[in-house]
């Protein structure tokens, strides 16, 4: 019966440290897919001012109203150029958290609700794969640990005497 329970117990672990690797490489892509976002949020900003600072339409408004819009599109501009290259400078090991930090809130859950899994083959996604698998065993095994102390108990060793 010991057998079976070692068995489930690999099965178990090799089922927990695929899915934290399966799930980490799909950070790879889910940070592709954001930064194509917000470069064309990005863009779009950009035109925006670029129309509001040369456009015929908003040249025919008032001067307080059109510099009110100009301030507004260059804050927008600015915010996002900010997130951009906040992310683009960040290594393979800190982007995660570093979108996670400068994540404009409506365009991440853009991307999460159009999210499309992939199997990106770069060099950061397979260190992603590695450091999932990793992050998979060690919690299977802290959850693992008070489980099987509950049903083995306390182990007692066993001294030989001498004579």
């Amino acid at each position: 019966m010991e057998w079976v329970w070692r068995k489930l117990d690999t099965f178990a672990g090799a089922v927990v440290i695929a899915a934290g690797g399966i799930a980490s490489s799909q950070g790879q892509a889910l940070i592709v897919q954001y930064m194509l976002r917000l470069s064309r949020h990005l863009n779009e900003a950009m035109a925006q001012l670029l129309n509001i600072q040369n456009g015929m339409r908003y040249k025919l408004m008032s001067n307080e109203v059109r510099k009110e819009l100009e301030a507004e599109a260059q804050f927008r501009v600015d915010q996002l150029q900010t997130s951009y290259d906040a992310i683009l400078g960040a290594n393979f090991l800190t982007r995660p958290f570093t979108i996670f930090s400068h994540a404009e809130p409506t365009i991440i859950s853009e991307t999460w609700l159009s999210f499309t899994p992939s199997l990106p083959q770069d060099t950061a996604a397979i260190a992603y794969v590695v450091i999932g698998i990793i992050l998979g065993f060690l919690f299977y095994e802290l959850i693992k640990m008070p489980i099987v102390s509950i049903f083995h108990g306390p182990r007692r060793r066993r001294f030989k005497r001498r004579l």
